[in-house]
């Protein structure tokens, strides 16, 4: 096992409260494969079977609700050790809802599902965690539905007050391009830029770059 794949072992919650050493033990007792993408590669279209586990070990992968008109919604960024679609692969129509595609070089380990209960039954804690890890998945799905429901302003406001509650400060930085942030929010690349130009015209922010400096987040 190479030391990046190990490290997103590590990163990832399903193994949470392992050792390094137990991590590699208990990854000997099954098989895995891990695959490469290139930038825009499909790892997987709405529809098409879920039979494994799959965890991102370097890269980033994103999950996307495409409509039949073309429109583009965002609904996750998959960073090194997060795990795709997981409450999909022991449902009984499992199957990805979302396409996923590489949004740069990246590479995934797969583990068949009938290995994963050979994970759960040989190490009791990658059980809880799995638990942990879909009570998360499903109260993350819940936000993002409420979020689709919310109009262009309030998706823009929650999104900036979500951001200065994880990054602690009201001088935000948005990592994310205006399309990949407009993805994000299930919006047209055009709408974003209107909302960001009216509200800081209203004087509620102000943006210079990447940066977003917040004057007035209870106008939000």
């Amino acid at each position: 096992m190479d030391i990046d794949t190990l490290n997103g072992l590590k990163a990832c919650p399903f193994f949470k409260g392992l050792t390094e050493n137990e991590i590699i033990d208990l990854m000997h007792q099954v098989q895995y494969r891990v695959q490469e993408y290139k930038k825009s590669d499909v790892f997987a279209l709405a529809g098409d079977p879920c039979r494994h586990a799959n965890i991102v070990v370097s890269g980033e992968m994103s999950a996307k609700l495409i409509s039949p008109s073309g429109r583009v919604v965002r609904m996750d960024l998959h960073h090194s050790g997060q795990l795709l679609a997981p409450a999909f692969l022991f449902a009984k129509d499992g199957h990805y809802p979302v396409t996923i595609e590489a949004e740069q070089t990246s590479r995934v380990l797969r583990i068949a599902s009938a290995d994963v209960q050979v994970l759960l039954e040989r190490e009791p804690r990658t059980a809880m965690n799995l638990v942990g890890i879909l009570s998360n998945n499903i109260s993350f799905l819940t936000k993002k539905v409420s979020l689709l429901s919310m109009t262009v302003r309030e998706k823009v406001g929650s999104y900036i007050n979500n951001e200065i509650k994880r990054q602690g400060t009201s001088n935000i930085v948005v990592t994310l391009s205006r399309q990949q942030l407009a993805d994000e929010l299930g919006i047209q690349k055009y709408s974003l830029l209107r909302c960001l130009h009216e509200l800081q015209e209203e004087g509620v922010i102000r943006i210079d770059g990447k940066h977003i400096d917040v004057d007035a987040p209870s106008l939000l």
